[in-house]
């Protein structure tokens, strides 16, 4: 990307456009409004959160000392969404041998997605609205006389896939995970219960092509080990973009935020904190003419590259790996510290992630599919959005 604009835009007749309505582009559009700039959304679904289906996420709180509440707090966002602390859980190796992990304070907070009224869209939109930020729906950009724009589009690449189910159940509140590469290639299976509401996925790094084997497995994983109640379940599937997308030449009122710019965490894929930062980064830009990538290079790329290099160094775990893993994990009495450690920059992981960024590119095109009109996940949404390219020529 080239170098912002150092101008300090404040008291300027100045309108800013930005495109798509996900989380990250509230939290730019929420600051700037509050600060007195005229703000406009333009998404081309008539609703945020449409590509969701209720399903549960969470915003890590392992990567910083920092408390996600306080960090939501600190980038001008209120809680009026679904955010419930999770602190134990219990997991499962190849060996399905029971670990329980335990920590201090909540290992995430557990958010829904999608359009129900209690999910993070919603939330994030309403207080957009309620900021005096104007939406306008069903908008695919026409428009090229915008002054200043951020990009907020979402993943445009499928690095990472979910497929999963979103069902009602009796069972209590939970949190479960399943790591084993015949459920879930290089990546993890989970189940999260919330007020007889559940989210089951398997999280696929690779061998997209078999989704559906996958899930098999480790649906019947899950159920041979868990005893819940199934009702009224729903397929969804999903998608991210952990690649950061830099390599192009944007013009200088351009900031491109959360996955449109590969804002996310390439180990778990727990990257709203990222996305969220971002939008924030983005409008604190705006406000004092500060470096947006600078201030990106800063807080943002140092645990984008770590968590690169724990993705390669997870990958090469392999199922030999993971329950020795769990197994150390289970004798803490709080992992977060440990977890923590990973997450900081240090000689070693600048080493790997030398190594790693040479083993992962997005996967734009999946050569793997040659169909032309398939319903493939991974393939599906990975070709870059129209909306996305009309945005670059603004």
């Amino acid at each position: 990307m080239k170098e912002d604009r150092t101008n300090n835009l404040l008291g300027k007749d100045l309108r800013v456009h930005i495109i798509g309505a996900g989380p990250a582009s509230c939290v730019a559009a929420i600051n700037l409004a509050k600060a007195g700039i005229a703000v406009v959304i333009h998404e081309q679904k008539s609703d945020v959160g449409s590509r969701f289906n209720g399903d549960f996420q969470g915003i890590e709180n392992w990567s910083t000392n920092m408390d996600a509440l306080e960090f939501l707090s600190s980038i001008g966002i209120s809680i009026n969404f679904l955010c419930d602390p999770y602190s134990i859980g219990t997991f499962y190796g190849p060996s399905m041998k029971e670990y329980i992990i335990r920590t201090s304070r909540p290992l995430f907070y557990l958010i829904k997605r999608g359009t129900d009224s209690n999910s993070l869209d919603q939330g994030l939109k309403q207080q957009a609205i309620d900021s005096g930020v104007k939406i306008i729906w069903n908008d695919r950009i026409k428009h090229s006389h915008y002054q200043t724009t951020i990009i907020g589009t979402g993943p445009r690449a499928a690095d990472v896939i979910a497929k999963g189910i979103t069902f009602r159940t009796s069972h209590n509140d939970a949190c479960f995970g399943f790591l084993n590469n015949e459920i879930a290639a290089k990546g993890y299976a989970y189940l999260l219960v919330n007020k007889g509401q559940a989210t089951f996925a398997t999280i696929l790094y690779e061998d997209f092509q078999k989704t559906q084997i996958y899930f098999q497995r480790a649906l019947e994983t899950m159920q041979s080990v868990v005893k819940i109640d199934i009702e009224k379940p729903k397929d969804f599937g999903g998608f991210g973009n952990f690649i950061l997308n830099q390599d192009r030449n944007y013009k200088e009122d351009v900031l491109l935020i959360g996955e449109a710019a590969g804002f996310q965490d390439a180990l778990w894929g727990f990257g709203l904190r990222y996305a969220l930062l971002s939008g924030y980064l983005a409008a604190n830009s705006i406000l004092t003419g500060k470096s947006y990538n600078q201030m990106c290079s800063e807080k943002i790329l140092p645990l984008m590259e770590v968590s690169l290099a724990n993705r390669w160094l997870f990958a090469h775990l392999g199922n030999l790996g993971y329950d020795k893993v769990l197994k150390i994990a289970s004798r803490k009495n709080d992992i977060l510290e440990s977890l923590r450690k990973q997450y900081r920059p240090s000689m070693f992981k600048g080493l790997i992630f030398q190594v790693s960024k040479l083993s992962y590119r997005s996967r734009l095109v999946d050569k793997q599919c040659m169909h032309q009109n398939c319903d493939c996940i991974w393939c599906k949404h990975c070709k870059e959005s129209s909306e996305f390219k009309e945005a670059l020529t603004i």
